[in-house]
């Protein structure tokens, strides 16, 4: 037996066709962090790649006004706040360590931040949380990859994850 598409069928087609395709025509959100120590200065070094296109509506939701990486001036201290909220890096003894700002980098679609945190390298472990845009895009997914030693782990954390740690 031989199945014929009918009318039905195509309507149905269109309908799923239109629901799936928005999904696609932005994909996945996801954020990427990369920590590694320096052993030569003794820092944490702290590089936070993000879609500009996500950041900018978080942070125009947030500032209740649009938010452009390039037009704005402020934006440097308004991403610096935010990045100081939602990702958390603490010692094994549960201390926070405030990484220091220094600087940005935009791309055609990505920002790079860089910061780091001094005197932290080392420290035989870290506690970390990392809700980058989780608050606008609940299906975020941020990848935070931890260099020591040669040795590289990854976390992963998703909108509301507790805190993970590693130890090196």
């Amino acid at each position: 037996m031989t199945l014929r598409p009918t009318r039905r069928h195509a309507v149905l087609g269109l309908g799923a066709s239109a629901v799936i395709a928005p999904a696609r025509a932005h994909g996945m959100h996801a954020a990427f962090t990369i920590i590694e120590d320096n052993p030569r200065t003794g820092a944490l070094e702290i590089m936070h790649r993000i879609f500009i296109q996500d950041l900018e509506l978080l942070l125009t939701a947030r500032a209740g006004r649009r938010v452009t990486l390039l037009a704005d001036p402020g934006t440097q201290k308004i991403l610096e706040t935010y990045l100081l909220e939602i990702f958390s890096i603490k010692s094994p003894d549960g201390q926070a360590l405030k990484p220091e700002w220094v600087g940005m980098k935009l791309n055609i679609d990505t920002v790079f931040v860089y910061q780091e945190v001094k005197n932290a390298a080392a420290l035989p472990g870290l506690t970390i949380n990392s809700q980058v845009l989780t608050e606008t895009h609940p299906g975020q997914v941020n990848s935070v990859n931890i260099t020591k030693n040669k040795r590289t782990q990854t976390l992963i954390f998703m909108s509301g994850d507790s805190a993970q740690s590693v130890t090196f």
